[in-house]
């Protein structure tokens, strides 16, 4: 054995290059931040999807485009053949299995929906957040007798306290 304490030190010859900071994710994790101090809990859906489950957010009689979507060529899952297009059907099927759970449910969603684009292999994927809420306003408690339901004002709120945490104003 040769010893730990034999081993010579030996110091960088420069110093450590400054750490490159990407200001897209840090302004997503403040905006993460935010809407967690407000009182929204953050899930995180599968990017899989079909066809019809993002029809459920269409307006009646609205069909989706079959073509638009990018398509798996091995599934895990049959109900999930495609790359989502949108968030909101997503989140509203985490609301949708939790809302038997709890008497109020405010959930948001960030992160990146594939659009495909023309005459290209690879999707554009941009990046958006779904918030979405169900039940009453405030929780039951022993002093309150009933509370209301959340309606668009909460969710206006929500959205006034966002923008105010990211200094954009006015709006």
């Amino acid at each position: 054995m040769y010893g730990y304490d034999r081993i010579p030190v030996s110091y960088l010859d420069d110093s450590l290059p400054l750490p490159r900071t990407d200001l897209a994710l840090e302004l997503e994790n403040q905006l993460r931040d935010a809407l967690v101090r407000i009182g929204l809990q953050e899930v995180v859906s599968y990017r899989y999807t079909s066809p019809e489950k993002e029809a459920r957010i269409l307006a009646a009689g609205g069909q989706p485009n079959q073509s638009e979507y990018l398509r798996l060529l091995n599934p895990l899952n049959p109900e999930r053949t495609v790359l989502r297009r949108s968030l909101l059907a997503s989140a509203l099927e985490v609301l949708e299995k939790n809302a038997r759970l709890s008497d109020r449910l405010a959930l948001f969603e960030i992160g990146p929906v594939f659009l495909p684009k023309t005459g290209q292999t690879l999707p554009e994927e941009p990046g958006r957040l779904a918030i979405v809420m169900t039940g009453l306003r405030l929780p039951q408690a022993w002093d309150r007798r009933e509370t209301a339901m959340m309606d668009f004002y909460d969710l206006k709120g929500i959205l006034e306290s966002m923008l105010a945490n990211a200094h954009i104003s006015p709006v």
